[in-house]
């Protein structure tokens, strides 16, 4: 009996999908033959464990009849919390190494069954049989998902989110490629090396001033496959003139582009309103993201009162009503505003489904959630996109007893 396995989706996964490994057993014996599936959280990141997983044995279809598959999702196991952090505001670093905000598990397959061998000194007894240490695959669970439409195009194109973005050196952000940014947004994108070694690269910033004349920004950068890369890009701190109409940013290795370049687009018109918001995206980045519409910043107050007897000494400073418990939160209503295109819209659902949002508000970083509710995109029918009635609702993600 020889058991192996095999990782639907590759070595680099999304925590939020399922994380499907299939066991093979070459020769099914015993009685209640059944596979096994452990993982270890090699670097601790995920509390518990060994989890040890058991499954019956599928037969195969000839001419393979006497071998056995099973098929385990381990990501009920692997969707722990985690630590969200981003730079903010920017320091002297273009390239800023985080914690993987992942979980690295090392993956055994074994099997267990009852030895029914009368000879056998185990007979009636319970056998489990283990891949050696040594031939255990390891697998990156990093903290994100993907829809189900995304899946089931990926499925049909016979290719999965490890291909296309970490061996295809994508950035990990589902916003558009020539996106509008302020001169003064704070701009990030976030990159995983899929190499297994340190690699030394260089990151490129070509923007194009007034005169339409290209500068490049070079600067040489050291990446680890252990680190999350977070690159901060924003124009103030590259020193970009306020005039510039747009910046090219891409990796570069030996003469050679490395992944994927995006584009950015200046918007220079003058805006009342600029609120800047981060917020962690569906693929284990930061993304920052940026509104021009009307602001309206409140207080939502929630509290107890009891009541007390006043006897005949009660003067002006007394009080029948006492509150007993009260706590607040600030509460923010921002709209887009009318700058935002269709792509923009469509990117800003990853916003709406992120369960984990910053607020700039000012030159603070505040955690907010956003209230749920029904999001109306866009509207076909009066040929225009909701900006300026398109609500987005923050709430101060805790409740304060003290201003």
């Amino acid at each position: 009996m020889a058991v192996n396995h095999s990782i639907y989706g590759g070595p680099v996964q999304l925590s939020g999908n399922k994380v499907e490994i299939e066991v093979i057993n070459d020769a099914i014996v015993g009685e209640s033959p059944r596979a096994l599936l452990k993982a270890t959280s090699s670097d601790g990141a995920v509390a518990g464990g060994p989890f040890i997983d058991s499954r019956p044995w599928l037969p195969l279809p000839t001419p393979l009849e006497g071998q056995g598959m099973a098929t385990f999702d381990f990501s009920e196991y692997l969707d722990a919390p985690t630590d969200f952090n981003f730079t903010h505001p920017y320091g002297e670093s273009i390239a800023v190494k985080h914690p993987l905000r992942a979980f690295d598990i090392d993956i055994l397959a074994g099997a267990s069954y009852i030895d029914n061998d009368l000879e056998s000194l185990t007979y009636m007894q319970k056998i489990e049989a283990w891949q050696a240490v040594e031939e255990a695959v390891a697998i990156r669970i990093l903290k994100g998902g993907m829809s189900q439409q995304r899946q089931s195009e990926y499925n049909e194109a016979a290719t999965n989110f490890f291909q296309d973005f970490i061996q295809g050196n994508k950035f990990l952000t589902h916003r558009p490629d020539f996106q509008r940014i302020s001169y003064n947004q704070p701009v990030r994108l976030w990159y995983l090396l899929p190499e297994t070694e340190q690699v030394t690269r260089v990151i490129k910033i070509e923007y194009t001033d007034a005169d339409d004349q290209v500068v490049v920004i070079t600067e040489i950068i050291t990446l680890d496959p252990d680190g999350l890369y977070e690159f901060i890009l924003d124009p103030v701190k590259l020193e970009i003139p306020t005039d510039a109409k747009q910046m090219k940013v891409y990796q570069f290795d030996d003469g050679t582009q490395v992944g994927e370049a995006r584009t950015f687009i200046f918007d220079h018109t003058y805006y009342e309103n600029n609120t800047f918001l981060f917020f962690a995206n569906s693929l284990a980045g930061i993304d920052d993201c940026w509104l021009t519409g009307a602001i309206k910043m409140g207080i939502n107050v929630e509290g107890e009162t009891g009541l007390q007897i006043l006897d005949r000494t009660a003067t002006t400073r007394d009080r029948s009503t006492v509150v007993t418990s009260k706590t607040a939160a600030r509460k923010w209503s921002i709209f887009p505003g009318n700058r935002l295109n269709v792509a923009e819209m469509e990117a800003l659902q990853d916003l709406i489904y992120s369960r984990f949002i910053w607020l700039v508000w000012n030159g603070k970083t505040i955690p907010v959630t956003l209230e749920n509710g029904e999001f109306e995109l866009t509207d076909t029918m009066r040929d225009l996109i909701i900006n300026d009635e398109l609500e987005l609702v923050f709430t101060e993600a805790h409740r304060n007893n003290h201003f």
